[in-house]
């Protein structure tokens, strides 16, 4: 082959990359324009203040999904094209090709994502309710659609997120606007006008710009942890100081939204956060600081409720705790305390490994507590417990399992396993479709569920995994709960590669443990698969470097 016919090629070949290279950043610049429109959209949106908020942030949320992916499919189809002339150059046999990149490219989680819009698939053609299956029940809109957006969103997010520092800015700096008028509404402080016509029963159960309090809850759990991990892990001082006043910020609004689901989620977070702390002295002086930001900003909310206190919000059982129990007055001393001992401490010899024991000690020690509560509460409804131990417990609602436990959910979790019992082999393993719990009710239990709730529409189980494993059966819900495990696992073990996978982590624990008394919907579960995609990318990334 003559040189000229060399120099001809090469530069055929230049071009070809350059080409991809300016594809690819497009398909980026696109991938982050979407997820910023997504964050703004679904954080602010409502169309008449609180009247049908799900609604409208469901339709804000479509509409930037369908216009945005179908944008990046177009500019994706190109860029694909470049790839495989490129490929096809090589002379590579198409198989080898093909396996290859699947061996090369695609992760643990990634296989559970397929996986389970896989089988979300053919849980639409298993229920046969296609309609509902397609877009979801009225209301909460988290059909085969909705789950086909979540697993984009992290694919895209996973292959193109470069500015992925762009738009967690964004989607942070919404969350901050929406938690601060969280809190001013709790102080009955309306800055946006929500609230005219509401009497004070409603302003009770309506927060910001999210509409119902469990609704917001569910994305104040997946936005804090982000910024937590900011302030915990930051070098730069700028980046500490916007991540401690988001930091308070959120735990100003989390002690006030009246949700003791959230504390749930608020447990798990911060005992991800205490397993990764302990492996250095600064990260456990400022996991220290954070445990003593969120006792005081108790404290604080406690005072400033009381400026302008509505007489109809009924605090639940750990929000009257933090608020007005006096343990916590205890608490916050001991962690001011503690602050103090590492600080006179803090030129003394760190012991590393000591400490990480302490920190997977506290992961044992809190699987063990929700053993044996969830054993007392089982021998507690069955009368086994007697004397001043059953005594005491019986004074606490949680501890007494009956059809009001927990707002209802004893009821509806009782009611939800008994129609995954009774449903056939097909549903148990193939499920009934996406968010198609009330069709099958409806078809199969209406008149059990009539009896029990009258009217009302049970729409899901109140539980997302158990919703999970009837809508989309055993194996979609298995490679559902997959994905949150194994990202979990993996994003925690290269944690040091960057502290945003600890904020991945940490979310994708909130989101489970909150969504365990709660649900899918628009308000949270996008946002968790961003950061489920983040971490992905970040992973991939230092991959490639390597």
């Amino acid at each position: 082959m003559s040189n000229k016919v060399r120099r001809s090629q090469n530069k055929k070949s230049a071009k070809s990359v350059s080409a991809q290279e300016i594809l690819e950043m497009i398909v980026e610049y696109i991938v982050a324009a979407v997820m910023a429109a997504m964050c703004i959209a679904v954080s602010f949106y409502a169309k008449n203040g609180y009247n049908k908020i799900g609604d409208a942030k469901f339709a804000a949320y479509r509409v930037v999904m369908s216009v945005g992916f179908s944008v990046f499919l177009a500019a994706g189809a190109v860029l694909l094209s470049v790839w495989f002339c490129g490929r096809k150059r090589i002379q590579e046999p198409p198989a080898a090709s093909f396996f290859g990149y699947i061996k090369e490219n695609l992760s643990l989680t990634d296989f559970c994502v397929l996986a389970y819009l896989l089988f979300s698939t053919i849980s639409v053609a298993s229920g046969s309710f296609y309609e509902n299956a397609l877009w979801g029940s009225s209301g909460w809109n988290m059909g085969w659609m909705s789950q086909l957006s979540f697993v984009l969103i992290y694919l895209v997010v996973s292959r193109f997120g470069r500015h992925y520092r762009g738009f967690l800015m964004v989607f942070c700096g919404a969350a901050f606007v929406v938690f601060l008028i969280a809190v001013l509404h709790r102080m009955l402080i309306d800055p946006i006008g929500f609230y005219e016509g509401l009497n004070g029963s409603q302003m009770a159960q309506f927060l910001s710009t999210m509409g119902q309090a469990t609704w917001y809850a569910s994305y104040l759990v997946v936005a804090l942890p982000v910024g937590v991990a900011v302030f915990l892990f930051a070098e730069k001082t700028v980046w500490r100081v916007w991540g401690g006043i988001y930091t308070v910020v959120g735990f100003a609004s989390l002690v006030t939204q009246n949700s003791d689901s959230a504390y749930f989620a608020l447990a798990g977070f911060m005992l991800v956060f205490f397993l990764v702390c302990t492996q250095k002295r600064e990260t456990l002086n400022r996991f220290v600081e954070v445990c003593t930001f969120f006792f005081a900003v108790g404290k604080m909310m406690h005072f400033l409720m009381q400026i302008h206190p509505n007489p109809d919000l009924e605090y639940d059982f750990v929000t009257d705790l933090i608020l007005n129990g006096k343990v916590t007055w205890i608490l916050l001393g001991f962690c001011l305390l503690f602050c103090l001992f590492l600080y006179v401490r803090r030129n003394r010899p760190y012991q590393v490994v000591r400490m990480c024991r302490v920190g997977r000690a506290a992961v044992f020690v809190a699987a063990a507590v929700v053993i044996i509560m969830v054993a007392l509460i089982v021998l507690q409804s069955r009368g086994v417990l007697s004397g001043g131990l059953g005594e005491t417990l019986s004074t606490v609602s949680y501890f007494n399992w009956n059809d009001a436990w927990g707002n209802g959910r004893g009821r509806i979790w009782s009611f939800a396993v008994k129609v995954f019992a009774g449903e056939n082999i097909r549903h148990k393993f193939f499920g009934v479709g996406p968010d198609c719990f009330s069709s099958y009710v409806e078809a199969v239990h209406g008149e059990e569920a009539q009896l029990l709730w009258g009217d009302k529409i049970l729409t899901n189980a109140h539980n997302e995994w158990l919703t999970t494993l009837v809508n989309t059966g055993i194996f979609g819900a298995l490679s559902y709960i997959g994905i949150f495990i194994t990202a979990f696992r993996r994003y925690l073990r290269a944690w040091q590669q960057d502290y945003l996978l600890v904020g991945a982590a940490a979310s994708a624990v909130s989101y489970m443990a909150y969504n365990f008394f709660c649900y899918q919907q628009v308000c949270c579960t996008p946002f968790v698969f961003l950061m489920l995609g983040v971490g992905e990318y970040l992973l991939r990334e230092k991959s490639r470097q390597v």
